[in-house]
C-alpha cells in the first residue's frame, strides 16, 4: 500500500466538504419552505383567529345548553308526550348542524351533534318501548361525547391562534 501523497490528499477534502455544504444548504432551504408555508397558512388563512373560536365557542356552548335545558325537560314527561320536545331537540342539531365554526373546531362540533343524535336516539327509542339495554347504551355514548366535547373545547381554546384544522 502507498501512502496518499499530499496532493491526492487535498482533492479528498473538498469534495467532502462540497457534500456537507450541499446537504446543509439543502436542508436549509427545506426549513425556508416550511417556514413560509406556516406562516402563509397562518397569516392568509386564519383558520383559528382567536375571535372566531371564541365566537364558535360561544354559540356551541350556547347551543348545548339550550338542548340540555329541553332535554331536562323531556326527562320529565310521559312517553306519550315526548313528540314535541324530541322534535325541538331535533331541530336544535340541525340548527346546530348549519352554523360553520373555524376548521380547528369541527372535532369539537362533530362530538356536540354526536351527544345530541344520541340523546335524541334515546328518547326515540324509549318512545317506540325499546329495551332498556339499548336505551342505556344510547345514553352512555351521549356521555361519552359529551365528554369528548368539553375536552375537545378546551384543547382549541388553550391552543387558539395557533392550532392545526385538525385539532
Amino acid at each position: 500500500m502507498e501512502n496518499p501523497t499530499p496532493l491526492e490528499t487535498r482533492a479528498i477534502v473538498p469534495k467532502k466538504m462540497s457534500r456537507f455544504l450541499r446537504s446543509a444548504g439543502m436542508f436549509i432551504v427545506v426549513l425556508i419552505v416550511a417556514a413560509a408555508g406556516i406562516s402563509a397558512w397562518y397569516f392568509w388563512r386564519h383558520p383559528c383567529d382567536i375571535k372566531a373560536v371564541e365566537d364558535a365557542a360561544s354559540f356551541l356552548v350556547s347551543q348545548q345548553r339550550t338542548y340540555d335545558g329541553e332535554y331536562e325537560f323531556a326527562t320529565t314527561l310521559l312517553r306519550s308526550e315526548l313528540t314535541i320536545p324530541v322534535n325541538m331537540l331535533e331541530d336544535i342539531t340541525t340548527d346546530t348542524k348549519m352554523v360553520a365554526v373555524p376548521a380547528c373546531m369541527q372535532t369539537a362540533k362533530n362530538e356536540l351533534l354526536a351527544y345530541m343524535g344520541s340523546v335524541t336516539g334515546a328518547f326515540r327509542a324509549y318512545m317506540t318501548t325499546e329495551h332498556d339495554p339499548a336505551i342505556n347504551r344510547l345514553l352512555d355514548q351521549s356521555n361519552t361525547h359529551f365528554y369528548n366535547f368539553q375536552k375537545q373545547l378546551d384543547k382549541v381554546k388553550k391552543c387558539a391562534p395557533f392550532c392545526a384544522p385538525w385539532e
